[in-house]
C-alpha cells in the first residue's frame, strides 16, 4: 500500500498531462507501485555501479603501472595505489592537482607537452620519461591517450607508466658484459666461430687470419668450405652426433683448408650451444700446421737416427766379435811368447772388448725401448722377479747377498719382457752399489696406491748422494767411484723410459752410505697403449 506522500506525488504527476478525466484510486496506486519498481531498479543500478567502479579501482590499485586520469587542464581526475606510492602522496593530495603541484617545472613542462601532443592530435603516444625519485633518476616507459566519448569528444588524457629503472640498469650491465666479452672474443688467439645450418654464422678475426679469409666473407659461407676433403666425413658426422645430444670428443684435429687452397692443421673444440632460439655449434679453431710439421720432422728425425744408431750398432758387433775372438786365440795360442805384460795387454783387450759389446747392446735396447709397446697381457710381477733372481743368482752368491721377495706381489697388466728388463736392471744395479757392506741386503718390496702399483728395490750398499738421484736416470751418467765397474751408464735410463712407456713414474730415494731404494709405479688400469717417442 502506498503512502499517502507517494500518493499525493503520483496525483502531482498526473495533474502535470492535460487528460480527459480525473485518475481513479486504482490508477494511482499501479502508478505508484509502477515508481516503487524503478525506485528499487535504480537504486540496483547505483549498487552495480559501484560494484564495477570498486572493482575497476581495485584493478587499477593493484597494477604494477602507475595510471592516472587527466582533464584537458592537466587536472588529476583518478590516480591508482601504485601513482601514490611511487610518489608519496595520497589520493586526496592527488586529485584536481596538476603536475606542478607535485614535480619539479622542468618535470611538469615535459609532461604537459606530452599532454598536450594527445589532446591535439587525438592519437596515443609511447615514449620514455625520466622522472627523478627518492634521490635517484627513474625511467619509466609511459603510454598516454585520449579520454572520449560522442557527446564531449577529447575530455581528458589517460596515461600509464611503469617504471623500468631496473631493467635499465640490466640492459646496461648486459651491454657492458656484453662489450667485454666482445674484446675478449676478438683479441683471443683462438679462432672462435658459430656454425648453425652448416654454415658459419659468427667469426672472430682469429679465425679469418687462420683460413685467410676477409671476415666479411666467412659470415655465411658453407662450413665444409673450411674443412680438407678427406676429413669432411669426420668434421660432419661429429657435428650430426653433437647437435643430437650424443656423446663425443670435444677436442679432434681435423685438416682445413685456406681460401688460397693451402691444407692447414686445425685443433678443434667444439660444444653445442642455442643461437638466436635454434641448435648451433660453438667451435675454437687453432692452427697447429707448424707443430705438425715439426712433429713430422722429428719423427723422420727419430727414424734416420733409429736406422743409424741400428746399423751402426750392428756393424760395430762384427768387429768387435772379431776382437774378442782373435784375442782369445792369442792368450791361447801364443800365450808362452807374449809374455806377461803382452798378457796383461790382451786381458784389456779382452775387457775393453766386452765393454763395448754390452755398449752396443744397451744402445740397441735403448732405441726399441719405448719406441713402440706390445699389447699389454695380465703376468705375475712374482714369477718375472723369480725368474730375474734366478738369472742373477750366482752373481749374488758370489758377494753373499740375500734377497727378500715380497710375500704377495700382484699380477700386473704390462709388457713382460720390458718389465722383466727393469726388475733386471733394478737388481743389477743393487748388486753393483753395494760396495763392502757386512751383511748385503736387496729386497724387492710392493704397495697398493688405489689405481697404481708401487714396486721397490731397496739395498743397503753404499747409497747415492742426493744431488746425483735425478742425474743417474740420464743416459751415459754413472758415478765416478764406480766408472771401473761394468756397465754402461745406460741401464737406468732404460729403466726409466720403460716405466714412462708404461705410463708410470720412477724415482730413488737414498743418501750416501745410508743404502738406496728405488721406486716405481705401474697403473693397474693402463688404458689404450699409444706407440710412444
Amino acid at each position: 500500500m502506498a503512502f499517502p506522500s507517494e500518493v499525493f506525488r503520483v496525483q502531482r504527476q498526473w495533474e502535470d498531462f492535460p487528460i480527459a478525466r480525473e485518475p481513479t484510486y486504482e490508477e494511482l496506486q499501479q502508478r505508484v507501485k509502477e515508481l516503487e519498481k524503478e525506485a528499487v531498479e535504480h537504486k540496483r543500478v547505483e549498487e552495480t555501479l559501484r560494484e564495477s567502479e570498486g572493482r575497476l579501482q581495485a584493478i587499477l590499485d593493484n597494477s604494477t603501472a602507475a595510471i592516472y586520469l587527466k582533464d584537458p587542464h592537466g587536472r588529476y581526475m583518478l590516480a591508482n595505489r601504485r601513482f601514490q606510492t611511487l610518489f608519496h602522496i595520497d589520493r586526496e593530495g592527488v586529485i584536481g592537482k596538476t603536475d606542478y603541484d607535485i614535480f619539479p617545472k622542468e618535470i611538469a613542462d615535459a609532461l604537459q607537452v606530452n599532454d598536450q601532443k594527445v589532446l591535439e592530435t587525438g592519437s596515443s603516444l609511447e615514449f620514455e620519461e625520466v622522472i627523478p625519485l627518492d634521490r635517484e633518476m627513474h625511467t619509466y616507459i609511459s603510454i598516454k591517450f585520449p579520454l572520449y566519448d560522442s557527446i564531449r569528444g577529447i575530455y581528458g588524457v589517460c596515461g600509464m607508466s611503469t617504471d623500468i629503472t631496473e631493467r635499465k640498469k640490466h640492459e646496461e650491465a648486459l651491454r657492458q658484459s656484453e662489450e667485454k666479452y666482445s674484446k675478449v672474443v676478438e683479441n683471443s688467439l683462438t679462432g672462435i666461430y658459430i656454425d648453425q645450418d652448416e654454415r658459419i654464422v659468427f667469426a672472430n678475426n682469429r679465425l679469418a687470419e687462420i683460413y685467410r679469409y676477409p671476415r666479411e666473407e666467412l659470415i655465411g659461407i658453407e662450413s665444409w668450405r673450411l674443412v680438407h676433403p678427406e676429413d669432411r666425413s669426420l668434421t660432419d658426422k661429429r657435428r650430426a652426433k653433437r647437435l643430437k645430444g650424443k656423446e663425443v670428443p670435444s677436442e679432434y684435429e681435423a685438416r682445413g683448408l685456406t681460401k688460397d687452397g693451402e691444407t692447414i692443421w686445425i685443433k678443434r673444440r667444439n660444444t653445442s650451444i642455442e643461437y638466436r632460439g635454434r641448435p648451433a655449434i660453438l667451435g675454437n679453431a687453432v692452427d697447429i700446421t707448424e707443430k705438425k710439421r715439426a712433429e713430422q720432422e722429428l719423427q723422420k728425425l727419430n727414424e734416420e737416427l733409429k736406422n743409424f744408431v741400428y746399423v751402426v750398432s750392428h756393424d760395430l758387433k762384427t768387429p768387435i766379435i772379431s776382437i774378442q775372438g782373435f784375442s782369445s786365440r792369442l792368450l791361447k795360442d801364443y800365450e808362452k811368447k807374449l809374455g806377461d805384460k803382452g798378457r796383461v795387454y790382451l786381458e784389456h783387450i779382452k775387457s775393453s772388448g766386452r765393454r763395448m759389446e754390452v755398449l752396443v747392446s744397451d744402445l740397441l735396447t735403448l732405441s726399441r725401448t719405448g719406441r713402440v709397446v706390445s699389447e699389454f697381457s695380465d703376468i705375475s710381477s712374482w714369477e718375472i722377479v723369480e725368474s730375474v733372481a734366478s738369472a742373477l743368482e750366482d752373481r749374488m752368491k758370489e758377494k753373499g747377498i740375500e734377497l727378500v721377495v715380497a710375500e704377495e706381489l700382484p699380477t700386473i697388466s704390462c709388457d713382460g719382457e720390458k718389465i722383466y728388463q727393469v726388475f733386471q736392471n733394478l737388481l743389477v744395479n743393487a748388486i753393483k752399489f753395494m760396495g763392502d757392506t757386512e751383511r748385503p741386503q736387496i729386497e724387492v718390496g710392493y704397495a697398493d696406491k688405489g689405481r697404481l702399483h708401487q714396486f721397490s728395490v731397496t739395498d743397503n750398499g753404499i747409497g747415492i748422494a742426493p744431488k746425483h738421484h735425478r742425474r743417474i736416470f740420464e743416459m751415459f751418467q754413472r758415478l765416478r767411484k764406480i766408472e771401473d765397474e761394468e756397465g754402461t751408464g745406460l741401464g737406468l735410463a732404460i729403466v726409466d723410459r720403460i716405466v714412462r712407456s708404461h705410463h708410470g713414474k720412477v724415482w730413488v730415494e737414498s743418501e750416501k752410505r745410508k743404502g738406496a731404494t728405488f721406486y716405481f709405479t705401474l697403473p693397474k688400469d693402463p688404458g689404450p697403449v699409444r706407440d710412444r717417442e
